[in-house]
């Protein structure tokens, strides 16, 4: 639990990098944001798709270290709350995992 208090400013910081360098990657690489780009091309499916995870990993985060650390913390008793906590960390690293994975992916081409 202290573990995840003392890195976690830190995890917001490279979750900032993350959004700054995915916009900078699609601008150094010509595309543009429009409808047809997320429907009708592979990569744009793949962009959407990351996209959408980063921002369920954002909502997630924010749900786990404002909402549910503090009352683990709190109520370091509640086994409940201290299941939600493991729980919600372990969903963030899969979902980073997906997002590497298809970081990789559209870093190959789609």
């Amino acid at each position: 639990m202290s573990t995840g208090l003392k890195f976690r400013f830190y995890g917001y910081i490279v979750l900032a990098i993350m959004f700054v360098t995915g916009l900078f990657n699609i601008y150094l690489r010509g595309i543009s944001f429009s409808l047809d780009f997320f429907i009708k091309t592979r990569y744009g499916q793949l962009v959407e798709l990351k996209i959408i995870l980063f921002v369920l990993m954002l909502m997630i985060s924010l749900m786990h270290d404002l909402i549910v650390g503090r009352k683990a913390i709190e109520q370091m008793e509640n086994q409940n709350i201290k299941w939600i906590a493991r729980w919600t960390g372990r969903i963030l690293l899969f979902i980073a995992l997906i997002m590497a994975y298809i970081g990789v992916i559209i870093s190959r081409g789609g």
